[in-house]
């Protein structure tokens, strides 16, 4: 499986960070994060497997 760069953006004046996903050649918005939560949504919506342990991963 080749993996999609994902990043999540500097915080907006709201608060939330936008979060993206490089896929088949552009930047597809993923959503608006408020939350480590909400960030583990997207990344299960964007087929990452263990969300959750990618959080803590520096890489």
């Amino acid at each position: 499986m080749t993996s999609a760069p994902i990043v999540v953006h500097w915080p907006s004046p709201t608060g939330g960070r936008r979060v993206t996903a490089h896929h088949h050649g552009r930047d597809e918005i993923l959503g608006t994060a408020y939350s480590d939560h909400d960030l583990v949504v997207f990344l299960e919506g964007a087929g990452i497997s263990d969300p959750a342990g990618v959080l803590d991963d520096p890489q």
